[in-house]
């Protein structure tokens, strides 16, 4: 995270569909495709990023390179190169 203590938020897009919703802070990871958490048991997590997937078909990609990025930029920059657009979201 940077020195700034709002979180940076993002929305990765591609073929003009919303695919990921983005918060570079820890927290859980929303799926699309998966069902919820078991009773019992808690939700995914992830230790830079709150994400919610919103294409399906796309899910699965974004959540293998998000669990292999080192970081947030590293992320970002694996997803630009694959075709995903990166929009900044401004925080209010």
């Amino acid at each position: 995270m940077t020195g700034s203590s709002v979180p940076r938020r993002y929305r990765l897009w591609r073929d003009g569909r919303l695919a990921l919703e983005l918060v570079n802070e820890p927290g859980i990871l929303v799926s699309t495709s998966a069902p919820p958490p078991i009773p019992g048991r808690g939700p995914v997590t992830h230790p830079f990023a709150t994400a919610t997937a919103h294409v399906a078909e796309w899910e699965g990609q974004l959540g293998t390179l998000l669990r292999e990025a080192a970081d947030l930029d590293e992320f970002l920059t694996e997803v630009a190169v694959l075709g995903y657009t990166v929009e900044e979201v401004e925080s209010a």
